[in-house]
């Protein structure tokens, strides 16, 4: 069985589990939707739409940096279509070559375009990590009163963010501190037949290296710019995060405010983003159900959950996947013309 037929396979599964959940509470479902405000969820769709929008502005900026004039509606385009690579594929890995594929239908090189995504998570990691690591902080006597069940998922996110957080700060100030570490990793899976190809791996970790100092340079001589993409993306990240506050405010539930919410929210990213299923399912359903709980209370977090995931994942799904179809299309009638 291939990859791709793997992940539309799992998809599948936690579709129809998550189907057979709203059957089973079909009852309350149908009583709590007669009292959600709608409003509310129209603003989360909406904010779903900025996260979008301010993507494709951040693209923009980096592409401008380092390619050249292109507009903004083009670097939109390739951000939400790989935004869907990204939600159908483990740890998110689908949509960068897909989006380098695009930029080079766009005379971006290919060596430039991987510069382009790679500055683009480079300043993605860092504001995330700062983001989450800080909300930890915050919300510790949360965690450790009412999500005790969390504490070992979200520890694993803590620590898989801090080496990331510390590889990203060698990476800037230390490289060649890297490539000996990942040498060396290297000859331990090739001992054990992991690796079979030993000189290729290092061959294409001295070219990947090479790629990532060129992107790194273009970082510190723009610091100002990188500062604002950095802010960007904090805003970006919020907007995304509150989406659960506005799914919150729908149901007419008070006690938590604002903060309160995005924070666990940016608990729950952390601690699922690097589990390697397509969209981070099952992870970020779990994740959500036991951290929101408290907030949401028995009665509530089911039909929540549903709400938050229908449109953080299966409305950006949908929306991101007929916009890479429409493109697809287009590509094609060009190509045979």
């Amino acid at each position: 069985m291939n990859i791709k037929k793997a992940n539309r396979i799992f998809l599948l599964s936690v579709t129809l589990i998550t189907f057979t959940i709203i059957l089973k509470g079909y009852g309350d479902f149908s009583k709590l939707m007669g009292q959600t405000n709608i409003r509310y969820l129209e603003m989360a769709m909406m904010m779903m739409v900025i996260d979008w929008l301010f993507d494709g502005f951040i693209l923009n900026i980096i592409t401008e940096t380092v390619h050249g004039n292109i507009s903004y509606f083009r670097s939109l385009r390739i951000t939400i279509i790989g935004q869907y690579y990204n939600a159908i594929t483990p740890f998110s890995t689908g949509g960068q070559p897909v989006q380098v594929y695009l930029m080079s239908k766009d005379n971006i090189s290919v060596t430039k375009g991987s510069t382009i995504l790679f500055n683009k998570f480079i300043i993605y990691q860092m504001a995330v990590t700062f983001y989450s690591l800080t909300m930890l902080v915050s919300k510790i006597g949360f965690i450790l009163n009412d999500a005790k069940a969390a504490i070992p998922f979200i520890a694993i996110g803590f620590l898989v963010n801090l080496v990331i957080l510390v590889g990203i700060i060698l990476l800037f100030y230390k490289p060649q501190w890297i490539r000996p570490i990942i040498v060396y990793c290297y000859k331990g899976l090739y001992k054990i037949k992991i690796i079979k190809d030993l000189n290729k791996h290092i061959d294409k970790l001295d070219t990947t290296m090479e790629e990532y100092e060129q992107s790194l340079s273009k970082i510190k001589e723009n610091r100002a710019t990188s500062i604002k993409l950095f802010l960007l993306t904090l805003i970006q990240l919020t907007c995304y995060f509150s989406i659960t506050y506005f799914v919150y405010m729908a149901l007419g539930l008070e006690g938590a405010s604002f903060l309160d919410i995005i924070a666990v929210q940016s608990l729950v990213y952390m601690a699922a983003s690097y589990i390697p299923t397509p969209g981070t399912a099952g992870a970020s359903e779990g994740g959500y159900y036991i951290l929101f709980k408290p907030l949401f209370t028995k009665n509530f977090i089911g039909y929540a959950l549903l709400l938050w995931r229908s449109i953080s994942y299966y409305f950006r799904l949908i929306i991101t996947g007929l916009v890479a179809l429409i493109d697809t299309i287009i590509r094609n009638r060009k190509a045979v013309v």
